[in-house]
């Protein structure tokens, strides 16, 4: 999506407020950041007020749209997705077509004992990265119910022994923080995405 003028960005909002909320309400308020459009919208009989909705942020370059209830103000809402934006750069310097509205993918572990950067002391850092993040794991129990089970080191380590490892997308941390640790931690660790179909 290329840059858009003020009357095109107006146009997309529209539009996403016609489809998303119906033809009863309209676009009310517009606000034009840097890389952000921030548009709401209120019920065109002026009788009427909506409650609940807040502000919603389209990003400038691609399209994508961030929306949030009536808990969130404005400049709130842009701190959260100028942060996301931001993580989400600094991730696709590692994995391209990463999409942090995205939250479908698996992490997978690549290579730790083969590569001339990683030894067994970066491999303990790993996995207080894997800790401090606490990644767990979904298990069956006798009564058919689903149980969280925290990874060990120990567990950790018999897991890694064999790479490539899958270790899912179960952490209490949001994945794109469990990321940036990662990549703060050590750029070097070999890591990718597969996204959850």
């Amino acid at each position: 999506m290329q840059e858009n003028s003020k009357d095109e960005l107006l146009k997309i909002a529209k539009e996403y407020v016609l489809n998303n909320a119906g033809d009863h309400v309209e676009v009310s308020f517009t606000d034009d950041y840097d890389e952000l459009f921030v548009f709401g919208y209120q019920a065109k009989d002026k009788k009427v007020r909506l409650v609940g909705q807040g502000p919603i942020l389209l990003v400038k370059k691609d399209g994508r749209i961030f929306e949030y209830g009536s808990g969130t103000g404005e400049k709130q809402a842009l701190v959260q997705v100028i942060n996301k934006l931001n993580k989400e750069r600094l991730i696709r310097i590692f994995q391209k077509n990463y999409n942090i509205q995205n939250n479908n993918y698996d992490l997978i572990i690549n290579d730790i004992y083969n590569d001339e950067y990683i030894g067994y002391e970066e491999l303990d850092d790993l996995i207080t990265v894997l800790l401090r993040n606490k990644i767990y794991y979904l298990k069956r129990n006798e009564n058919n119910e689903v149980k969280r089970h925290y990874y060990t080191e120990e567990k950790l380590k018999e897991i890694l022994q064999q790479t490539p490892a899958n270790l899912g997308h179960n952490f209490d941390e949001y994945l794109e923080d469990v990321l940036i640790d990662l990549i703060n931690t050590n750029i070097y660790f070999k890591w990718a995405l597969s996204e959850v179909k």
